[in-house]
């Protein structure tokens, strides 16, 4: 097994200390990290710089790819300096431009590779960005490429990173699995390595959902008794639309109020302030019960949905959760079984070491164990490599992980985005300013007439050769 750092396209391997190694593979579009140390002595002569470009390969395969970001110096001895450097992935060539657009009606996949187009000079590619999830609008407004593609993302709950050959990769939250799994026998792991903590902190097993406002299917009627006085009748309902309103048993012209003229309409409906209003000429005569007003009205959303296993595991840990875009108690109930599935368990988070090769963090692995009672599914959060040996032949890598406990939301969200129409901030308004060069040129000739001398005082019009004339002649 062979390892090779090239930077800024030169074999800089014998450089390298290799002991001084590690990479973090952060997860989704967190910064991947390499940090390793470069030794200049005797016919070692290189010095490395910010903005070069760094690949790490082993077996020529690429684990890493990035930029140098810091440098920090050290002197050794009087003939040994060292320099630790630091590398982000090549998501860093992301932040150089500032994006100033709007795409609408475009898919995922379109955005993003446009992006990449007309926004990055650096070679990057979208292969691994497929979604066809259509956008209907969104602006990007002094943007780098990183921060739309993470504005993008957070529209449709999706996450992305860059891989170490400059793909983009822009997939649904916790859609990737681990290449292997974890059990008392798989021995694919250091045995004894392998941490998990429980916490019941987060749990929630009884959620209460406070959405929007719903239409009903049916009507309700209220009654007033005029007084031949009296023109401002409060409703105890907030209608959804244009109630009907009856006198008497007489139909009534309803206007809106502010928006209609009184002139027009027997009485003005307040949607807001929930009243009707009767305009001149058209106060209601005396009488029980003899003003009517019917309609279709708007009613609170609000659900409450138990886990009542958790509760009897746990006791009961109630949680609210406000969202006024919901708007059916349907909405509201799924909104709360999403909660339920993140929150009625108690959570898990942990560590294990491994030698095997092929996790990333963003992968979901599962554990399997026996002897630990334990059969769950985690998401991989970080992974750290570091040089188990200073021959640079062998890595060993520190694995972290914690409970999918927003996989319910999730899902939750992205069955809502696909049957709703994504806007984002669809009213911003993007200025582009532009320098522009011109110049302009002008050129004028002049024609003098040269007389000849010798020069004479002459009254005439101009028909004397040589004449003089007062102010540019002299007496000889």
């Amino acid at each position: 097994m062979s390892f090779a750092i090239t930077i800024d396209a030169v074999d800089r391997t014998s450089s390298v200390v290799f002991k001084t190694l590690r990479k973090v593979d952060n997860l989704n579009q967190q910064v991947d990290t390499l940090q390793f140390t470069i030794r200049k002595y005797g016919d070692l002569t290189y010095v490395p710089s910010l903005g070069d470009e760094v690949v790490v390969t082993r077996d020529s395969s690429t684990i890493f790819g990035g930029v140098i970001v810091r440098i920090t110096e050290n002197v050794i001895a009087s003939t040994i300096l060292e320099y630790v450097v630091e590398c982000n992935d090549y998501s860093q060539f992301l932040k150089r431009e500032l994006v100033t657009e709007r795409y609408q009606s475009m898919t995922v996949a379109a955005i993003v590779a446009d992006l990449l187009t007309n926004y990055t000079t650096d070679g990057f590619t979208s292969t691994n960005t497929t979604s066809t999830q259509v956008i209907e609008s969104i602006s990007f407004n002094r943007l780098t490429v990183a921060d739309c593609l993470q504005k993008l993302a957070d529209a449709i709950s999706f996450v992305w990173y860059v891989d170490y050959d400059m793909d983009v990769h822009f997939f649904a939250k916790n859609a990737e699995s681990a290449p292997f799994s974890l059990s008392d026998t798989s021995e694919n792991y250091i045995y004894n390595s392998l941490e998990i903590v429980e916490d019941l902190t987060q749990v929630r097993n009884s959620i209460l959902v406070q959405g929007g406002e719903a239409v009903s299917t049916g009507t309700r009627t209220e009654y007033w008794s005029g007084d031949a006085t009296r023109v401002n009748f409060p409703l105890a309902n907030k209608y959804d639309s244009l109630p009907t309103v009856t006198v008497g048993g007489v139909a009534q012209t309803v206007g809106v109020e502010y928006l209609g003229d009184d002139a027009s309409f027997d009485c003005m409906w307040n949607f807001n302030e929930k009243y009707i209003r009767f305009t001149a000429g058209h106060t209601p005569a005396s009488g029980t019960n003899n003003i009517v007003v019917t309609g279709t009205y708007l009613y609170p959303i609000v659900v409450s949905v138990p886990a009542p296993a958790s509760q009897v595991q746990f006791g009961v840990y109630e949680f609210a959760i406000t969202d006024r875009s919901i708007r059916s108690q349907e909405e509201a109930i799924d909104r709360a079984l999403a909660e339920l599935k993140s929150y009625e368990n108690e959570i898990y988070e942990g560590s294990f070491r491994t030698y095997e090769d092929g996790l990333r963090a963003g992968q979901v692995i599962d554990i399997d164990s026996t002897q630990r009672g334990k059969s769950i599914s985690v998401l991989i959060q970080s992974v750290t490599a570091i040089m188990r040996d200073p021959l640079g032949t062998q890595l060993e890598y520190m694995v972290r992980f914690a409970t999918l406990k927003s996989i319910g939301i999730i899902e939750y969200l992205q069955n809502q985005l696909r049957s709703k129409e994504v806007i984002v901030d669809d009213q911003e308004t993007l200025l582009t300013y532009y320098t522009m060069n011109d110049s302009m040129g002008m050129t004028d000739e002049l024609s003098v007439e040269r007389l000849v001398g010798p020069y004479v005082w002459s009254n005439d019009e101009g028909t004397t050769p040589g004449k003089g004339r007062w102010g540019y002649a002299k007496w000889g």
